[in-house]
């Protein structure tokens, strides 16, 4: 392929907008070349506002096309089978988090990328900003980790369908969850196994309210906790508690809309008192994302939210929903 990465979009998506369409009108190497929706008016809407030359009349048409990669931001319970339908065209595929309605698709989706030799990356924008490699470093001052606390809780309306149904995959844990659910294994240096999960329902089956507690084989324990129910409000958090201190992250989902990192050191095991304060600069985390999936697909950079990433957070969510007696999604 030439050194311009072009992309081709499945559907009309909201999050379309900021998580790829704006951040590739100011990417080097970058360029949106085709769209297709359900309906069509909103696909040219996309096309209108972002500059995309081709809008085409279906998700096949999209695959059919010259681009190199594809951009999957449908209804979870669509990636396994447009993402496998992408790989098999010959295209590279971004994938919306989270990445599969289950670890058994994405075990299947990533075996196919693997097969075809094309990269499949999970959309985990917050992984690649800055701050990210920043808060790997301050985990390190804490020493051995005690507890790993995380949390993201939205209000949503259940007038969502589409977060609010578990025939396309949704749940609180799903949508909002598998953020903290990667925080943790991200912070905890390891796969952790669940321990206990309580679910609240909505609507029959889908979670609006979760709590997960976790273990590591090293000892380490965490929580876990998600919530879209009407009045929870906004919240979005990570703290690793360890023998030298406490390490806290306020919005790690999104620093580019503002964030804090905390380091409390401890003296004699008991905290300090003393408080460090910093905030690591950077462009949207979108904007490093795709960055990375250009340099990935290009160049065969190595991305840190590739196959085996989006497995082990399926996993751990399947094993939440069977813990807390929910069907798996998809399931």
């Amino acid at each position: 392929m030439a050194s311009e990465l072009t992309i081709g979009v499945l559907g009309a998506a909201k999050i379309s907008g900021p998580a790829l369409l704006q951040p590739a009108l100011d990417t080097n190497g970058v360029r949106v070349a085709t769209i297709a929706a359900r309906d069509r008016g909103r696909a040219q809407a996309q096309a209108d506002e972002f500059g995309i030359f081709d809008v085409v009349d279906s998700y096949e048409a999209v695959l059919a096309s010259d681009v190199d990669a594809v951009y999957n931001p449908l209804p979870i319970s669509l990636h396994h089978e447009w993402t496998l339908a992408a790989l098999a065209a010959g295209k590279h595929v971004l994938c919306e988090k989270p990445f599969a309605s289950n670890a058994s698709e994405a075990r299947e989706m990533v075996a196919a990328a693997d097969e075809a030799g094309l990269v499949l990356m999970e959309a985990f924008h917050w992984r690649y900003h800055p701050l990210a490699a920043r808060i790997a470093e301050r985990i390190v001052d804490v020493g051995r980790i005690d507890h790993i606390e995380a949390a993201f809780t939205v209000e949503i309306s259940p007038d969502d369908d589409v977060r609010q149904s578990a025939e396309l995959s949704g749940g609180a844990l799903m949508d909002l969850g598998c953020y903290p659910a990667q925080w943790i294994r991200f912070a905890g240096r390891g796969e952790p196994s669940v321990v206990a999960s309580m679910m609240v329902q909505g609507r029959p089956n889908v979670d609006i309210t979760t709590d997960i507690d976790l273990h590591f084989d090293a000892g380490a324990t965490a929580h876990l906790h998600t919530a879209m129910h009407p009045g929870c409000g906004l919240k979005a958090f990570l703290e690793v508690q360890g023998e030298h201190g406490v390490v806290r992250v306020d919005n790690p989902i999104a620093p580019h809309h503002g964030h804090q990192l905390t380091f409390r050191p401890a003296i004699d095991g008991a905290p300090s008192g003393n408080e460090e304060l910093e905030t690591v600069e950077g462009n949207t985390t979108y904007h490093h994302q795709l960055e990375a999936f250009r340099d990935a697909v290009v160049d065969g950079v190595a991305v840190p939210t590739g196959g085996d990433d989006a497995i082990n957070t399926m996993r751990l969510i399947d094993d939440a929903y069977v813990a807390a007696g929910l069907p798996i999604r998809g399931s």
